[in-house]
This record gives C-alpha cells, sequence and structure tokens, in this order.
C-alpha cells in the first residue's frame, strides 16, 4: 500500500503536469487566434466588396478558429475579380494554404496582368506547386484547392468564369443554371491525362 506521503507525492506531481499542460493549451491557442487575425487581414474588407460588387455578400463560417476556406477580390480597371476557394486541410495547414493561395493570386493577376480565369488558374496551379516543392523530408506535398474563380468586365458586363472543381450557381428569373467546373484541383495532381482549365463566358442580364 503507498503511503500517504507517496500519495500526496504523486497528486502533486500530477497537479504540476496538469499546469503545464494548461499553460500549454493557453500559449497554443493564443498563437492561433494571432494567426486568424493574420488570416483575416488577407481577406478583401467590406468596404471594398461593396464598392466593386455592390448588393453583393459573403457567407464565411469557418469549422475552426483559422480556416482553409477564404475569399478574395482585386478590381484592375473596368475588370473585377472574385474567388471562392477550399484549401486542403482544415485548421492550422489549410490556413497556411490560404495565403499561398491568396498570395498567388494577387501575384498573377496585379503583377503578370493575367486577366482570364482559366489563365489564371493555370498559373496558380504552377505558383502552388512551386511554392510547396521542395520539401525537407523529401516527400511530395500533396496540398492544393478548390476554386471557383469570376472575372467581371463592366463596360461590356460579361462575366468569365474557370473552376477548379467548384462549379458556378446562377439564379435567373427564379432558376438556377449550374456550370460545372473542371474536375482538376489546384496543386499537385496525379493523373496522365490533366484537361485545361475551361473558361466560361456569360453576359449578365439586368436584375
Amino acid at each position: 500500500n503507498q503511503t500517504n506521503e507517496e500519495v500526496i507525492a504523486i497528486s502533486d506531481k500530477i497537479e504540476e503536469q496538469n499546469q503545464t499542460l494548461s499553460r500549454q493549451n493557453s500559449d497554443i491557442l493564443a498563437s492561433i487566434s494571432y494567426a486568424k487575425r493574420i488570416q483575416l487581414a488577407i481577406l478583401p474588407s467590406d468596404v471594398n466588396l461593396n464598392m466593386h460588387l455592390p448588393e453583393s455578400f459573403v457567407l464565411y463560417k469557418p469549422k475552426d478558429i483559422v480556416s482553409g476556406d477564404f475569399y478574395w477580390m482585386e478590381a484592375i480597371g473596368n475588370k473585377v475579380f472574385w474567388a471562392a476557394v477550399d484549401c486542403t486541410g482544415h485548421g492550422v495547414p489549410g490556413a497556411f494554404m490560404s495565403i499561398v493561395g491568396a498570395n498567388g493570386l494577387k501575384k498573377i493577376v496585379i503583377d503578370n496582368n493575367v486577366s482570364k480565369p482559366s489563365d489564371i488558374l493555370e498559373k496558380l496551379t504552377e505558383y502552388v506547386i512551386d511554392s510547396v516543392a521542395d520539401s525537407k523530408d523529401g516527400r511530395d506535398i500533396m496540398d492544393g484547392m478548390d476554386i471557383a474563380l469570376c472575372c467581371w468586365n463592366k463596360l461590356t458586363n460579361v462575366v468569365e468564369y474557370a473552376g477548379a472543381y467548384n462549379p458556378l450557381y446562377i439564379l435567373r428569373n427564379g432558376e438556377i443554371e449550374i456550370i460545372k467546373a473542371t474536375k482538376r484541383p489546384i496543386g499537385r495532381y496525379l493523373s496522365k491525362t490533366i484537361k485545361p482549365f475551361e473558361n466560361h463566358e456569360l453576359k449578365v442580364e439586368k436584375g
């Protein structure tokens, strides 16, 4: 049988371990919560969204504190680009990929001046693969993302769309039309035949 002193010693040890775990948990939670602030900073502001896409809305309900889902928008001249993106993984891994994706879209559209959605997705695939290519442990990183990307030309009122697994839904005259995405992700894709991303054009009707 254990003596009272031994029981007290074990209890003290357990309490010490609990306090250590509690501190570590608090540190991790604080770090992830700060990461959330960084992730939210890459999202377009409500002011920008309303300025360039009036009467629009975003439904954004991440599962975890940080998320692999993000939305993106950029306006250049008479064109407005926007995307809804779902990165591989949840939580922290997904959040890392969302930053890679947002940076890639910005670089391709602004720095490289690419405006055709299907071309943007091809370039984004290259960017994602290059960004995660050199794994230090020698294993390929297969993470990537699914995306629906649109470009609206305000002068012609034409919307161009391309998608990687994520389709486009159009509500017109009380009916929903679905334009299917290309069955291919952004990132590494283990397939012998890789289809190019399809580009779709549609005229926006009043209302």
